[in-house]
């Protein structure tokens, strides 16, 4: 075999082995992305109750909103999560805030407001909280739904409206773990 064409065979198999390499990593990054997300702990402070952790809601299902009350949508989701507490508390189901402000304005807000599930506040903690939830741009509203076995299973950036979230947890309220 002439030099030539050994090498000509030598960068064929190269080519074969690094397209087979390829496929081979864009595979397994398809199938990775596809993997379950386990929410990230977190303890931060609550309005009325010192500082709490989200574990203490581990086996049930929690939609977990981050908020802020100079935050327009924020404000018109409030209602909506209060409302679908109550209707869906006997199904495992617990909304969480996590308010990305000061707790005066929090507490000011509150006066005026009902809002009938716990909300946790902070600024630096509650900012590094949303990121490791897949928000790292701060966006609100942000809303985070995660299942009975801590798997992350939606995440809403913007205002969420009940025809996106009512069929989601009516789906996993059914399901029961």
């Amino acid at each position: 075999m002439s030099a030539g064409v050994r090498i000509a065979l030598t960068v064929l198999l190269a080519a074969v082995v690094g397209a087979g390499g390829g496929i081979l990593a864009v595979l397994w990054l398809q199938d990775s992305s596809a993997a379950e997300t386990l929410r990230p702990d977190f303890t931060l402070e609550t309005i009325d109750d010192g500082r709490r952790s989200i574990d203490e809601w581990d086996g049930q299902i929690i939609v977990l909103n981050f908020w802020a009350t100079w935050c327009s949508p924020c404000r018109k989701e409030i209602p909506l999560f209060s409302r679908l507490q109550n209707e869906y508390r006997d199904n495992g189901v617990r909304f969480l805030g996590v308010a990305i402000d000061d707790p005066e304005a929090i507490r000011g807000f509150l006066d005026a407001v009902d809002m009938d599930y716990p909300s946790f506040f902070g600024m630096e903690g509650a900012i590094d909280v949303a990121a490791a939830y897949g928000n790292p741009r701060g966006t609100l509203p942000y809303t985070v739904v995660i299942d009975r076995d801590g798997v992350i299973v939606e995440r809403f950036s913007g205002q969420v409206h009940e025809p996106d979230l009512r069929p989601l947890l009516s789906d996993l309220a059914g399901r029961q773990g």
